[in-house]
Parts: structure tokens; C-alpha cells; sequence
């Protein structure tokens, strides 16, 4: 199902899974169930996603029950946080959704959902009583708001009879190889080397993981007192003061995750404030220097130019 608002990775990389394991099935074992994948609409109207892409109305939930067709996805609505998603659910033609999520489901029909459009399907009651996940940062919303539903955050894919829930944005892939496996592991596993496997190194599997494993809270706490402390005259010394930790640790942590010192990323910072008040007002050069902690306006005119 296309959504206006959706996340547009969520809809095309569930099709771009699900297309190639269709290719791949002749491939593999002619006699496999063939797939056929049909992007549906909550009504006639043209859908658009968050990133501008444009789905033609045509067919609806109803038809595509009427085609039997056995599982109707819901990728992610592109909602960055708790009251977004909050407000994404009052919207009307989610309200509506509701309605026809329930029909396809008293119909026979199985539902999947990944990230925030797990919602939907609690939303609609769906997961009352069932087992299932949702994605990581929104976790305490969902047990508060659904009580009746079983929250598993320990599997990025949770199956509970005819419903099928993920997790975060990305795991749109595991949820759809997941659908693949259970026609056959052998295709899936086929459908993942298709895609996603090669001997050679993947920059960007290498830059999520790398994040991830260098991740250093206290790193983020010095950033975050750093950027609210930019218009004082502050010091390394009195961010460690205030992070409850001693200089030579902040300075360690900071060189392990940024590969610089805090004085350095203190300049850093700001000179990038600078150069956005510089951008954005009409604050002459001493102003600007007040506002990012000198006291002189030849201090931010060297800072700017890399003096």
C-alpha cells in the first residue's frame, strides 16, 4: 500500500525484494509460487509520498481482496517523531484506513507492517492480543497507547498468526525476505545474495555499523552542553566540570570517537554558529562574536577564515 506521507525507501524496497524474488523463482525452481506484487491505494486519488514521489490511484484494498491477493503491507509513514506520528493517525484517510484494514482481515486476509505503520495496525485493533515489535524509538508510545498488545523488541521480525510486524525504517528488507522464506528459504536466501551480499566491502553497511560500535553517550553529552554554552567564554575544563567527569577523560573519549580534541571541536562549533548568523541576520561581526563566546570581533574573523 502506497500512503501519502510514506516513507518512499519502504514502499520500492519491499517491491524491489519481492520483484527480484519473482525473477529469481524461474531460476531457482520453476514450480515455486510465483509472487505478483500490486501496489494498492487507500482510495482513487493519486498518493505522494514524503519525498515527492507520485502513485496513481487505481487499485483499491477492496479490489485487491476481490483478486485474491492474501497480504496487504504497510510500509512506514515518514513521521520523524511521537507527535507526528500522533497526528499522522488522526488524519482522515488514515481514520479511514482503519475501516478496510479490519474488513481484510475478518476476510482472511494477512497484514504486515514495519516501523511506524505498526501503528496503524494497533490503531485499528488488529494486534489486540497478539505479539509484535515496533520500531526501536518509539517503543514507550506503543506500550503506552496499545496496553493490549504483546511488545517484543527483541526480534526485528515478529509473526503472530495472519499479522506480520518489523522494526526500525530499514527493516522494510527483513520484512519482506521474511515474506519470501516463508514460500521458500532457499529463494530468500537466493534473493539475499542477490541483493545484498558481494565479497567486496559495502561503504554503507561499514558506515551504520561503524557508527553504531563507536557510539559514545558522553561524546553526545559534551556536543549537547557544547552548542548551549556557545555565547559564554567556556572551557574544556568547564564542560568536563559539568559532565561530572575529568578533563583527560573527556579529552580520551573525545579523540576516540572524533579523532580530535575538545578544544578543536569547540572551535568547530563555533565557527559553524557563526557562519550561520553571518548567513541568517544582519548582526555585525562583534555581535556575532558575543554570540559565540569571544570577546573580540578579529577572534570570529580569524575563526571564519581558518586563522
Amino acid at each position: 500500500m502506497a500512503l501519502n506521507g510514506g516513507w518512499d525507501s519502504g514502499l520500492t524496497s519491499v517491491l524491489d525484494v519481492l520483484r527480484t524474488a519473482q525473477a529469481g523463482r524461474a531460476r531457482l525452481d520453476p514450480d515455486l509460487p510465483e509472487l505478483e506484487c500490486t501496489v494498492v491505494t487507500p482510495g482513487a486519488a493519486p498518493v505522494t509520498t514524503a519525498g515527492g514521489l507520485l502513485v496513481t490511484g487505481g487499485c483499491s484494498v477492496t479490489d485487491a481482496a476481490g483478486a485474491g491477493m492474501d497480504l496487504l503491507l504497510i510500509p512506514a509513514m515518514a513521521a520523524q517523531g511521537p507527535a507526528t506520528v500522533v497526528d499522522a493517525l488522526m488524519r482522515d484517510d488514515i481514520r479511514a484506513l482503519h475501516r478496510d484494514l479490519r474488513h481484510w482481515a475478518e476476510a482472511g486476509g494477512s497484514v504486515a507492517a514495519a516501523c511506524t505503520s505498526t501503528f496503524l495496525l494497533a490503531e485499528a485493533g488488529l494486534l489486540d492480543g497478539r505479539s509484535a515489535t515496533t520500531t526501536w524509538w518509539l517503543r514507550d508510545l506503543f506500550a503506552q497507547r496499545y496496553p493490549k498488545v504483546a511488545l517484543d523488541m527483541s526480534r526485528m521480525v515478529v509473526r503472530d498468526g495472519a499479522v506480520i510486524t518489523a522494526g526500525a525504517a530499514f527493516a522494510h528488507i527483513d520484512l519482506a525476505l521474511n515474506l519470501v522464506s516463508h514460500i521458500s528459504p532457499r529463494l530468500a536466501a537466493e534473493t539475499a545474495r542477490t541483493l545484498l551480499i558481494d565479497e567486496r566491502p559495502t561503504p554503507s553497511v561499514s558506515a551504520f555499523t561503524d557508527h553504531l560500535r563507536g557510539h559514545d553517550s558522553l561524546v553526545d553529552d559534551f556536543e549537547t552542553w557544547a552548542r548551549a554554552h556557545l555565547h559564554h567564554e567556556i572551557q574544556v575544563a568547564d564542560a568536563a566540570l559539568a559532565l561530572g567527569v575529568t578533563r583527560r577523560t573527556l579529552e580520551r573519549h573525545v579523540r576516540e570517537r572524533l579523532g580530535t580534541s575538545p578544544y578543536a571541536f569547540l572551535r568547530a562549533l563555533r565557527a559553524e554558529r557563526a557562519v550561520h548568523l553571518r548567513a541568517t541576520t544582519s548582526l555585525p561581526v562583534e555581535d556575532i562574536a558575543r554570540r559565540v563566546g569571544y570577546r573580540d570581533a578579529g577572534s570570529v574573523r580569524r575563526l571564519l577564515t581558518g586563522g
